[in-house]
């Protein structure tokens, strides 16, 4: 029988983070029978000082499970209507929520100093007085799904998480700059053309330039797209090595160029890649989603992640064919298919409040 409660305890909270996150569905009545939340402002440490977050607090009497949600590279800002849509939809289902921001990813660059930023906000989270260390997990969207994969697993906090929750990550950094290089990426049946879409261009330029000096790395991002209005001459040797990823390539040189790389960037790539952590990573639960034709990472990624993992106990990988890039409301849908696509989306999301309840 308590196994029986907790499964329809979780089934509950699932149906009403279902109903109140996508958009396109009914969520009256579900703001009408649970309790409205609160909003917080947490502070947490981070590497270069002290940060801020909203903490969204379910209106019940605690301790919550908690999560640090890490939303990624967010082009429409963090005032778009979903992104406390997102908050509250967690809140009412029973999760206390912090939604963590990041200043690179906002000038949509990746960071290694995210992983551990992502980690203390975590730690600092697990210290309120309303939160559950035992319930508690991180949720991540995109590049934020990886950061949130690579953040468990630090040593302050991996064995102290409960689950995670990654929605549409990569899996390397290696691979996914060969993919946006040249502009392909890998099937089961070998390479396609891929449309890279301008968000992910735009980060990966500004990541794979974001060591050099700023009026360098200026310099080589006008001269994009193509790379032909910049003169080799007077850029230093890193500068360099690095233009030639800034132009279109086959993905045999993207991968040569990638090898070529300055010691200082190969190594950034290793930072920044979730394969790098996957030891680490102790989480008894680890959900990844993903949709078939994401246009801004691959799905590949998320394949080639499973597979890293091997089998482990508590991995989920549940593929889409609704979400473009996380988003419902992109795609219509004949109503069968539409059907089968929410029951997955449904399924996806229950195993973390099964874990938390």
């Amino acid at each position: 029988m308590p196994k029986l409660r907790t499964g329809l305890l979780a089934a509950v909270r699932t149906t009403v983070f279902f109903l109140k996150v996508l958009p396109t569905m009914p969520s009256g009545l579900i703001d009408r029978v649970t309790p409205s939340p609160t909003v917080e402002r947490l502070e947490y440490p981070t590497r270069d000082g002290t940060a801020t977050g909203d903490l969204y607090l379910p209106g019940t009497s605690g301790p919550h499970p908690g999560m640090v949600v890490c939303l990624g590279v967010v082009p429409f800002g963090i005032d778009h209507p979903q992104v406390p849509r997102l908050g509250e939809a967690l809140a009412r289902s029973g999760f206390a929520a912090l939604l963590y921001w990041s200043p690179a990813m906002r000038d949509q660059r990746l960071d290694p100093v995210d992983i551990d930023n992502i980690a203390l906000a975590y730690d600092r989270l697990l210290a309120h007085p309303g939160i559950d260390p035992a319930r508690s997990g991180l949720l991540g969207t995109c590049v934020g799904a990886s950061f949130a994969l690579m953040a468990a697993a630090q040593p302050l906090v991996r064995e102290r998480v409960r689950f995670v929750g990654a929605f549409a990550p990569y899996a390397s950094m290696w691979t996914l700059g060969e993919a946006i290089a040249s502009a392909t990426r890998m099937t089961m049946s070998g390479r396609v053309p891929w449309a890279v879409d301008p968000v992910t261009r735009a980060v990966y330029e500004r990541s794979m330039t974001s060591l050099l000096e700023s009026d360098e790395a200026t310099l080589l991002l006008r001269s994009l797209p193509d790379g032909a209005s910049c003169d080799p001459q007077p850029l230093s040797d890193d500068a360099r090595l690095i233009l030639p990823l800034l132009t279109p390539l086959a993905p045999e040189s993207a991968s040569a160029a990638l090898r070529q790389l300055p010691p200082v960037m190969q190594e950034r790539l290793t930072q920044l890649s979730p394969l790098t952590y996957l030891e680490g990573l102790h989480a008894p639960l680890i959900m990844v989603g993903h949709d078939r034709d994401d246009m801004v990472i691959p799905v590949d990624e998320s394949r080639r992640l499973v597979a890293a993992l091997g089998g482990r106990a508590g991995v989920r990988y549940t593929e889409f064919g609704m979400f473009q890039h996380a988003d419902p409301t992109k795609r219509k849908l004949p109503l069968p298919r539409l059907i089968h696509e929410l029951g997955k989306f449904f399924r996806f999301v229950y195993p973390m409040y099964r874990q938390a309840a």
